[in-house]
């Protein structure tokens, strides 16, 4: 059955489902970014409760290992990225590789918006944090 199905549409189609994670995560960051812009606001007008200074501290902390782990996970995938693609360019024409390589860069591109949304929450939550 493998056999029967072209390997480019298998590459095309994990394409497609790493965009839609990254569209579902895009819409978790909005969220988020919706909560601390709340507290903000909370904070300019002296409102925050002991509550919401207790999660921006849990929050502060949860991001800045969940920033860790993904810098670390960055660091450790970009030599097995070059390794995949040395791995696509040998076992393929040219051409085709060119049209599997798309999935490691749509990975790449993944894991670095992930940072940076990471890296974003955190940064705020560090700054609400010390202003508290």
């Amino acid at each position: 059955m493998l056999n029967q199905i072209p390997l480019q549409l298998i590459s095309n189609f994990a394409s497609i489902i790493i965009i839609a994670v990254l569209f579902y995560r895009y819409m978790q960051y909005k969220k988020n970014m919706d909560v601390i812009k709340g507290l903000e606001k909370l904070k300019i007008s002296d409102e925050l409760s002991q509550e919401d200074i207790l999660f921006i501290k849990n929050n502060e902390d949860e991001y800045k290992l969940k920033l860790i782990k993904t810098e670390s996970l960055i660091k450790f995938a970009k030599p097995l990225f070059i390794l995949i693609v040395g791995l696509i360019f040998i076992a393929f024409p040219f051409a085709e590789a060119l049209i599997h390589l798309n999935v490691v860069v749509v990975a790449f591109i993944f894991m670095q918006i992930d940072k940076i949304h990471k890296t974003n929450i955190y940064g705020l939550l560090y700054k609400l944090k010390k202003e508290s």
